[in-house]
């Protein structure tokens, strides 16, 4: 064979591609159930085969009786899991001091009771026994904006075991978690509400099972807040809150979702509403990036199996350094992804500001916020970019087509697409319903969520360029309509701003009438901004790109009898 057969494999090295494969069998291993893989259980657990519950001192007993599994294995001993506690500062952001509750290192230690105190607590230690690298990086990214104290959770030993010990062992440590919170509450001054824990998969239930363990001391203690970073499902999908993270674990839970459905229809993360607030970036799955067919093979597997889940951490990470509101990652509260896709759920309606109208909006990470008055559980959807810092900016674009008595009662299909002119820049030519075919109906109103990269600031937009296309047709075979599209006007509703602009065709003069014509497709049709309040007066509409049908039948005022339906308010206009 010559050399260079396999030149395809130069970049990657025989590690990465075992980790790619044994990432790929670990995920079939689980894919049908958490419960399937007792075969596969830790050394350590077998001393415990024949028990259904088991104590350690100061954190409790732990059953395997309902609502707990009888097929998982009990959880490993403290001695076992070996977690560790280490604490980062403003005086020590490089070097963590390493804590322990009951010694007097933590005395002399440079925690601060008067300050704020974040708990990070890591997921599954798949492939190695070592700290996940989003640990340390969202430590110096909080320690950078605010001073706090930083307390790292590492139960790597208990994590890098057989996935259902592992899942057994987050109910351990999240009794070793609150008993630490628990001494620093009753020996260093500290407060309950004080504590913010942040858990990625595993971790998040981690701090579930310590939120709820440090309410077991009174009513009085409950942790301030808890961020879970896409639970982990398997293992966990259960209605019975005592087994998983539940917005009843703090005063505030917020849940970032972004891997509810993968291969196999089988998911790394929770897909139900656990929190005060959820966050659903990108529906919660297929995140924008993990998915490209032209990687190489190797990549494409590592990111089919875990690149959704891991998008949660680096989405929370970038939250943190999110300053003005052009780099916030906002949330838009709305019934389902396919609704807000339309662009429905924008509005915020609140005066003042975008996020002070009440809990229609809010931004997702680090600066979250609780919700306002007697709401207890909203889900939020946005959409964010394949790289950092992953905002874009949201819009809702609603076309209205005009209703002429030649159109066909059954419309027809298109691929519609729009370019952004603004103040600043050009956007880059967008498809219009995520570029797949549509079906346009003469007289109405069709709905449509597009983004943009908030790195490319286009502006406020000036104008716009409609261009459609007729899709593939053999009328050998199929009776296809050749319609024109008959544009009537084009609004767009800035998320950001909270404001609707008005596009409609370009004039001849400032005098003149628009007349009735038809846009052909494959040619780029223009539309300008005019100030919204005159969206009323009778206008016709006119282009140089597009086909005068010559015919007064043709003519429709905007508003006479046949455009009454699209000239009704809808609840999806935002």
């Amino acid at each position: 064979m010559k050399r260079g057969t396999y030149h395809n494999f130069d970049t990657y090295s025989v590690t990465q591609i075992k980790t790619s494969v044994k990432l790929l069998l670990f995920y079939l291993a689980i894919a049908f159930h958490t419960e399937k893989t007792s075969g596969l259980r830790h050394k350590h657990s077998a001393g415990n085969e024949n028990k259904q519950t088991v104590c350690y001192q100061h954190l409790g007993c732990f059953s395997i009786l309902p609502p707990f599994s009888p097929k998982m294995p009990l959880p490993m001993s403290p001695k076992q899991i070996q977690t560790k506690y280490h604490l980062f500062t403003r005086s020590n952001p490089e070097e963590g001091q390493l804590i322990e509750p009951e010694s007097q290192n933590l005395t002399n230690s440079y925690f601060d009771s008067a300050k704020p105190t974040k708990i990070l607590v890591h997921g599954y230690a798949f492939i190695e026994a070592r700290l996940a690298k989003w640990v340390p990086e969202v430590t110096a990214a909080i320690l950078y904006k605010e001073d706090v104290n930083v307390i790292q959770v590492n139960w790597v030993i208990g994590a890098h075991v057989a996935y259902d010990n592992a899942v057994s062992n987050t109910r351990v440590v999240g009794a070793q978690v609150a008993h630490l919170i628990k001494t620093l509450m009753a020996n260093h001054g500290a407060h309950a509400e004080d504590f913010h824990l942040i858990g990625f998969s595993l971790g998040a239930h981690v701090t579930g099972f310590a939120g709820k363990k440090v309410q077991e001391s009174g009513k009085r203690y409950k942790v301030g807040r808890i961020t879970g970073l896409d639970p982990a499902n398997p293992g966990f999908n259960h209605d019975n809150a005592s087994v998983r993270l539940d917005k009843t674990d703090a005063k505030f839970v917020d849940v970032i979702h972004t891997d509810t459905s993968t291969l196999f229809g089988m998911a790394n993360g929770l897909n139900r509403n656990l929190g005060h607030i959820d966050f659903y970036p990108n529906g919660g799955a297929d995140q924008t990036g993990c998915h490209d067919g032209s990687k190489h093979w190797i990549k494409a597997v590592t990111d089919m199996t875990m690149c959704d889940h891991l998008r949660a951490p680096m989405l929370f990470k970038h939250s943190i350094n999110a300053t003005g509101p052009e780099n916030e990652m906002d949330g838009y509260k709305c019934d389902s992804f396919e609704k807000f896709k339309r662009g429905t759920c924008l509005r915020c309606r609140g005066r003042g500001g975008k996020h002070k109208g009440g809990n229609r909006c809010r931004q997702m990470g680090y600066w979250a916020t609780p919700l306002r008055g007697k709401q207890n559980q909203v889900q939020y959807y946005l959409v964010t970019s394949g790289q950092a810092p992953f905002t874009v900016k949201h819009y809702q674009v609603q076309i209205h087509w005009w209703n002429h008595t030649d159109a066909s009662p059954s419309g027809f299909k298109a691929k519609l697409f729009l370019t952004l002119h603004g103040e600043n820049d050009t956007s880059k030519e967008i498809a219009l319903n995520d570029g797949t075919t549509f079906h346009v109906v003469a007289g109405q109103t069709t709905r449509f969520l597009i983004t943009q990269d908030s790195e490319q600031d286009v502006g406020q937009i000036e104008r716009i360029t409609f261009r459609w296309e007729q899709p593939s047709c053999w009328n050998f075979f199929f009776n296809c309509h050749r319609e024109n599209v008959r544009l009537k006007r084009i609004k767009i509703f800035d998320a950001a701003e909270q404001r609707r602009y008005l596009y409609t065709p370009l004039s001849r003069s400032s005098k003149s009438r628009y007349l009735t014509q038809e846009v052909q497709p494959d040619i780029p049709f223009e539309l300008i901004r005019r100030p919204y309040k005159e969206s009323k007066p009778i206008r016709y509409l006119v282009h140089p790109a597009i086909v005068d049908p010559n015919s007064k039948s043709h003519t429709t005022k905007l508003g006479s009898s046949s455009d009454s339906a699209s000239s009704k308010s809808s609840s999806e206009d935002v």
